[in-house]
């Protein structure tokens, strides 16, 4: 059953470069949304099951498209297939892959990830491109590319999202903004306002961890 998931997951990152190609770009972003809710579900359900022997061969090459080659060639071809666009689509997706193959051969930590997973930063990119209805300059999607390239290859600690009293509120401000989608309201971009800042929050927490675990270690000096 987990695998399916990712196969699904998979499939949703297919759809949403279709999509994209076929001047659908709200479509292919809500496809993303529903490709990492389907991410998250393999990944609880195989952590509950056990999973199988290529599960986390499976996650890693559907993660690949739907939050690497996905989010790489809608900004692409939403921008207008610019130089340094097609530049920095190419460095986001090259430093997604390498997150990924860290990832897959890494030792594993209970709490924290090392750097940004390419999850949040195609999530980020899609909500970034509801939110502003496509119309942001390519400058910004550039430079947002590459910082979310950077973050994804670093060692920066960002927390693992685990337990129903956290994943179940994200799981409704998912919801909301994919259906609004196929609901036709006219407030799309309003609804996917919580999750891009949710997203963005996330992207600056290692700051706050960091700011928590010096504050800690100075009250043990203290006492």
């Amino acid at each position: 059953m987990p695998d399916l998931i990712t196969l699904l997951n998979a499939l949703c990152g297919f759809g949403a470069i279709v999509a994209t190609q076929n001047g659908m770009l709200q479509l292919s972003c809500i496809l993303i949304l529903i490709a990492a809710i389907a991410d998250g579900l393999d990944g609880s359900l195989a952590r509950y099951t056990g999973g199988s022997e290529i599960g986390g061969a499976l996650d890693s090459l559907a993660d690949v498209i739907s939050f690497g080659v996905a989010p790489a060639i809608i900004i692409a071809v939403n921008m207008g297939n610019k130089y340094f666009t097609l530049l920095a689509v190419c460095f986001y997706l090259v430093c997604g892959i390498l997150r990924l193959a860290r990832f897959s051969t890494s030792k594993y930590n209970n709490n924290f990830f090392s750097g940004l997973p390419i999850t949040a930063a195609g999530i980020t990119v899609a909500a970034i491109i509801l939110v502003s209805n496509g119309q942001l300059q390519p400058i910004v999607m550039e430079f947002g590319s590459i910082v979310l390239g950077f973050l994804m290859v670093s060692s920066v600690p960002y927390m693992k999202i685990r337990g129903k009293e956290k994943t179940l509120p994200l799981t409704v401000i998912f919801a909301i903004p994919i259906l609004s989608y196929f609901l036709h309201t006219t407030h799309r971009s309003t609804f996917t306002l919580p999750l891009l800042l949710i997203m963005m929050l996330y992207i600056i927490s290692p700051i706050y961890i960091k700011n928590r675990e010096k504050i800690h270690e100075q009250n043990k000096q203290h006492n």
